[in-house]
C-alpha cells in the first residue's frame, strides 16, 4: 500500500472515469427500477414523486458519500467491492424506509424489488471493480501510462521509483530525475534513470519537453530552499505533487485552513456530533439486546469457566481506551494465569499456548471470551465497532515503533473492528502484522460511516470462527 503523499499523483487519471460513473450510476439504478418495479406501481405515486426519482436521488446522494468515486488506481479492489456493496445497501435501505413510512410496501413486488437490487449491484460492481481491473491489466501491458519528472535526493528518488517498478498496474514511469545534490555515476542507484542534473538543467529541459506530473520530495540543507522550488514549479503548467519522505500509511493528508494559513491534516479530524451520538445510541441499544439474547450462552460459559479450573469467572485487565484513557476490560477467564495489562514483557496468546485452559481454547476460538465486554459498552468505555484495545504494556512498546500508533485511540475501542474482519487478528509476532492492524484502524476512523459499522458487524458473524483466533 502506498503512502498518502504518493497517492496524489494517482488521482490525476481516475477523474474522468469517476465523473462518468458518478453520472451513470444514478441513471442506471433509476432506469432499472422503473423497468423492473416502477411500471407496476399505480399512479399517482404513493411516494408523492415518481419512485424512480427517489431512487435517482438516493443513489446520487448516498453512493458518493462512501468514497467509491475516489481514486482506486493504487487501492485495494477488494476494498472497493466492499464500498460499492455497502453504499448500495444504503440505497436499498432508504427505499425500504420510504415505502414503510408511506405505507406503500404492498405496491412493490418483492421478487421484482430483489431482482432490481441484485442486478443493479452486479452492474455497479462490474462498472467500478471490473473496469478498474481491466485498466490495470491494460497498464501492465504498457497502456494508459503517465510520465513523471522527479526532483529530490538519490535516496528519495530510488524509494519512489521502487514503488512504481513494483506496481506496474499503476501505469506510472519516471521519465526524468533531477537532484539538488550532484550524484556521481559510480554511485548511481540501479533502479533510477541517470541523474539529469540540478535545477538549472531542469529549467532547460522543461523548456523543450513535458511530462504528465512533477513530483518532488524534501530538500536537505542545500543552497536551494523550498520557497525557490515551489516558486519554480508554480511557474509551470504541470500538476505538482509534494511527496515528503516522512509520510506514513494511515496519514490523512487533507488540507485544513486556519484563517489564511493552509495546513495538512495528518491524523485525526473533527467528528460529526450527530453521527457520534447516533453511534453511541446504537451501542447502548445493541448491547442491551445482545445481553438479553445471549444471556443463556453467557450463563453457560460462566459455569464452564468456573468448573474448568480454579480462579474467578471474569478477568479484568487495564487497556487504553478513547483518548488514551485507561479502563478495565472484562473477559471470561480463559487462562490459568491472570496477568495485569501493566506486566512488563506481557506475552500474547499463541497457538497451543499451555496457559490456556481447555474451556479457554473453545471460547477463544469462537470469541465467546469477549462477551462480558458488552458491559464495557454499556458503561460507555467501548463501542460495538472500533479499534480493538491492546494491553497497556503492548501499547507502550508499539507506540515507540509505529508512527501514529496512538492515533487509533481517537475512537472508542470496539468489540470488533475493520482490522479483525480483514484478517489482522490474533498474535502479532512481527512488527508488520501490528502495522497492518494499525493502518486498518486508522482507515476505519478516516472512512467511518454507520453503514461501515453495519458491514463490519455482518462480516464479524461470517468470520466468527477463524484459525487466527487462539
Amino acid at each position: 500500500m502506498q503512502s498518502p503523499a504518493f497517492n496524489g499523483i494517482l488521482r490525476q487519471s481516475g477523474g474522468d472515469l469517476a465523473r462518468l460513473q458518478r453520472l451513470g450510476d444514478p441513471l442506471v439504478s433509476a432506469g432499472l427500477f422503473q423497468l423492473l418495479v416502477g411500471q407496476y406501481i399505480p399512479e399517482p405515486s404513493p411516494l408523492l414523486l415518481p419512485s424512480w426519482l427517489w431512487v435517482l436521488a438516493l443513489t446520487a446522494l448516498l453512493l458518493p458519500a462512501g468514497g467509491m468515486y475516489g481514486s482506486f488506481r493504487q487501492g485495494s479492489l477488494r476494498d472497493l467491492t466492499s464500498k460499492v456493496a455497502n453504499r448500495w445497501l444504503g440505497v436499498i435501505t432508504g427505499m425500504l424506509l420510504l415505502t414503510y413510512m408511506t405505507k406503500s410496501t404492498e405496491y412493490y413486488g418483492r421478487v421484482n424489488f430483489v431482482l432490481w437490487g441484485a442486478i443493479t449491484l452486479l452492474l455497479l460492481e462490474l462498472s467500478h471493480v471490473g473496469l478498474r481491473k481491466l485498466l490495470r491489466m491494460h497498464r501492465v501491458r504498457g497502456g494508459n501510462s503517465r510520465t513523471i519528472l522527479y526532483w529530490g535526493t538519490a535516496e528519495a528518488a530510488s524509494e519512489f521509483n521502487n514503488k512504481l517498478i513494483n506496481s506496474p498496474w499503476l501505469g506510472l514511469r519516471m521519465e526524468k530525475w533531477f537532484s539538488p545534490i550532484p550524484t556521481r555515476p559510480d554511485v548511481q542507484p540501479w533502479n533510477l534513470p541517470q541523474c539529469s542534473g540540478g535545477i538549472a538543467e531542469m529549467r532547460r529541459w522543461l523548456l523543450n519537453n513535458t511530462v504528465d506530473s512533477i513530483v518532488f520530495s524534501h530538500l536537505p540543507n542545500t543552497e536551494i530552499n523550498m520557497s525557490e522550488i515551489v516558486e519554480f514549479f508554480g511557474d509551470t503548467c504541470l500538476p505538482v505533487i509534494y511527496a515528503p519522505h516522512w509520510a506514513r500509511k494511515g496519514m490523512r493528508f487533507e488540507v485544513e485552513r486556519f484563517g489564511g494559513i493552509y495546513c495538512l491534516n495528518l491524523w485525526g479530524g473533527e467528528q460529526s456530533r450527530i453521527f457520534t451520538n447516533l453511534k453511541a445510541t446504537f451501542d447502548v441499544f445493541a448491547s442491551l439486546i445482545a445481553l438479553a439474547i445471549l444471556s443463556p450462552i453467557i450463563i453457560f460459559v460462566a459455569v464452564a469457566v468456573k468448573l474448568s479450573s480454579p480462579g474467578p469467572i471474569l478477568y479484568a485487565q487495564y487497556r487504553y481506551g478513547m483518548n488514551g484513557k485507561k479502563f478495565k476490560i472484562l473477559k471470561f477467564r480463559s487462562m490459568k494465569v491472570m496477568e495485569s495489562g501493566y506486566t512488563t514483557g506481557l506475552r500474547q496468546a499463541t497457538r497451543d499456548d499451555p496457559r490456556v485452559t481447555q474451556v479457554g481454547k473453545f471460547i477463544r476460538r469462537w470469541s465467546l471470551d469477549e462477551l462480558p465486554q458488552l458491559i464495557n459498552v454499556l458503561r460507555g468505555e467501548m463501542s460495538i465497532v472500533g479499534p480493538r484495545p491492546h494491553a497497556v504494556d503492548h501499547n507502550e512498546s508499539y507506540r515507540k515503533m509505529i508512527p501514529g500508533y496512538m492515533q487509533r485511540h481517537a475512537f472508542k475501542p470496539g468489540l470488533t473492528g475493520l482490522a479483525q474482519v480483514e484478517g489482522f487478528r490474533g498474535e502479532t509476532a512481527y512488527l508488520d502484522s501490528m502495522a497492518n492492524r494499525v493502518e486498518a484502524d486508522l482507515r476505519y476512523q478516516r472512512e467511518w460511516t454507520f453503514n461501515l459499522d453495519m458491514a463490519i458487524i455482518l462480516r464479524t458473524f461470517l468470520t466468527l470462527w477463524t484459525h487466527d483466533a487462539y
